[in-house]
């Protein structure tokens, strides 16, 4: 399964876990309601599934994230176990659990430093604005998660979400401002995305994308009066936290997706995409992954996709040591026809500005016809 599976190279490991209290009208991610029986069932595949992937890496894991969903619902002891069988070799460097605010309480205190990060979905702090969304959340679970985290020992991660069809600029103004008032280690703000075959697209339609563009850029321009570190598109750090496992998503390093829907990645100039079985009624009558192996050509339009998401955007000689192609030659024609504005190019990286933040589709887009 592992088969192309570098060892000399780091490697993450995801684990999503697919229940929830109830599914939110905007989420495109696999989930389910949550049901003991089958979250049983669940966690004994999953559990073998992880004994069998540590017993073949043999090495500690750069990061771990448990994902959802919302992991929680698993059960602090089930989310122990499971951290204990994926440090058999080591401790990861970072360590993250999502949890939804309704569910944070002092008792999390036990799960540190066995989980370095806790990640939660504050998403609004409106309750008209939740209710739009179909959040179970509440105003006030928000300011007792706030309450409780800014007091933890772990680093922590909200999410905002902007561009809510109904609300001003002004709303996302004043998310950011209370919530930076209890000064998270990173916060995600992002525009609500309207996906296929999700309640939300089927009962309003999205803001113009002109409109969604002043949202973002007045939410990225306050995020830096707080002193929050514009890392990647939709990603704001403070005092250094970045979130080192999406870095490793956004580097396309190695990583092993387990549950279901989840996606692996192994290799480096070339690899292999694994995506684990789609359903949960699939995933526990017989785990297995769907794989796909990569040319060097679609590895080089990831890692363009990826790493111009951030920043820090393609380091030159990374790309020269990782494709055996030099990033000028291949690029420099295309870059030219781009607008000056939207990116940086020196001799030792190609990045985008926040002005080709805005703009990353269309760049990748041109880029990518030099592959």
């Amino acid at each position: 399964m592992i088969d192309s599976y570098i060892p000399e190279r780091p490697l993450s490991l995801y684990i999503h876990v697919p229940f929830c209290h109830k599914r939110c009208d905007y989420c495109a991610f696999y989930s389910s309601v949550f049901n003991s029986e089958v979250c049983d069932k669940y966690y004994r595949n999953l559990k073998l599934e992880l004994e069998k992937i540590v017993s073949e890496v043999s090495k500690p894991f750069e990061t771990v994230y448990l994902g959802g969903g919302n992991p929680i619902l698993l059960g602090k002891e089930r989310i122990v176990e499971l951290l204990n069988i994926a440090y058999k070799y080591g401790k990861a460097k970072e360590t993250t659990v999502e949890i939804n605010p309704e569910d944070i309480d002092s008792s999390l205190s036990n799960l540190y430093p066995l989980v370095t990060r806790i990640s939660t979905g504050l998403q609004s702090m409106s309750d008209n604005t939740l209710s739009l969304l179909n959040r179970r959340t509440r105003v006030k679970d928000n300011y007792k998660a706030l309450e409780f985290l800014s007091s933890s020992p772990f680093i922590w991660n909200v999410d905002l979400i902007t561009s809510v069809p109904t609300t001003e600029i002004a709303d996302s103004i004043r998310d950011i401002d209370i919530v930076t008032s209890f000064n998270p280690d990173h916060i995600s703000f992002y525009s609500l995305t309207f996906e296929e075959n999700t309640p939300l697209i089927k009962r309003m339609a999205p803001i113009e994308e002109e409109v969604d563009r002043l949202f973002l850029l007045s939410g990225w321009h306050r995020l830096k009066e707080h002193g929050y570190d514009h890392y990647e598109i939709s990603s704001f750090s403070h005092n250094g936290n970045e979130c080192l496992h999406n870095k490793a998503y956004w580097s396309l390093s190695q990583y092993i997706g387990l549950g279901p829907s989840a996606e692996s990645f192994l290799g480096y100039s070339d690899g292999v995409t694994m995506r684990n079985k789609e359903s949960l009624e699939e995933f526990i009558s017989s785990p297995s992954f769907d794989c796909e192996r990569l040319t060097q050509e679609e590895c080089e339009e990831s890692f363009l996709l990826t790493l111009l998401r951030t920043k820090y955007g393609i380091n030159k000689k990374e790309y020269e040591r990782r494709f055996n192609r030099s990033f000028d030659s291949l690029y420099l024609k295309n870059i030219n026809m781009l607008d000056k504005s939207w990116y940086k190019n020196d001799e030792v990286c190609f990045s985008l500005t926040e002005e080709g933040m805005m703009m990353n589709d269309s760049i990748i887009l041109i880029l990518s016809l030099s592959i």
